[in-house]
């Protein structure tokens, strides 16, 4: 039954593909609401603004969720088969960090460094045709950023948390082509 696909509503293929597996879409969504309830449990007692305590739930949930589904198939093969929205999407991420700094303006150097780090990385690593060496580069730039994301002195320890979930969504799971499935 957890191998069973599923028919992914057209709304929902750039987060799923078209088709994906029950035990993936479960994944998915549990990591969400694992990160995003870390996220939560962590930020109650700062007794932060309601909307700024959403908002960046939303994107812990968002980010939790995605290092899933961009590690999964359906996501992978979609996106190959849709190669023009890879840039696109890639670029929308600038929009994470950006409401994050809106959340915590106290970590802003840190949250642009994840940004401009992860996202010239991963437009990198897509550039990379040879898909070892994309594999093997994409694990290169998400070890180094981590270690120079924790160099940044950050008041709230558990934001340190964004660095290694956006990078590894994004440079790990997008920006690699996954052998598993080959576009004609």
């Amino acid at each position: 039954m957890l191998t069973q696909e599923i028919n992914i509503p057209k709304v929902l293929h750039e987060l799923h593909g078209e088709k994906a597996r029950l035990s993936s879409l479960l994944l998915v969504y549990l990591t969400a609401l694992v990160v995003g309830g870390i996220a939560l449990w962590q930020m109650v007692p700062l007794e932060l603004p309601v909307w700024k305590v959403i908002l960046a739930v939303i994107m812990f949930l968002d980010i939790g969720g995605g290092v899933t589904a961009n590690l999964t198939s359906s996501t992978n093969q979609y996106y190959q088969r849709k190669a023009k929205l890879r840039p696109i999407f890639l670029a929308m991420h600038v929009v994470h960090p950006l409401l994050l700094i809106l959340v915590f303006p106290q970590s802003v150097w840190f949250l642009l460094f994840v940004m401009i780090y992860t996202l010239g990385s991963a437009f990198g690593v897509n550039l990379i045709k040879d898909r070892e060496l994309q594999q093997t580069a994409a694990g290169v730039l998400v070890a180094t950023g981590v270690c120079f994301a924790v160099l940044f002195p950050i008041s709230l320890p558990f934001l340190f948390a964004f660095a290694p979930l956006f990078m590894a969504k994004l440079i790990l799971g997008f920006a690699v082509k996954r052998p598993d499935f080959e576009v004609d």
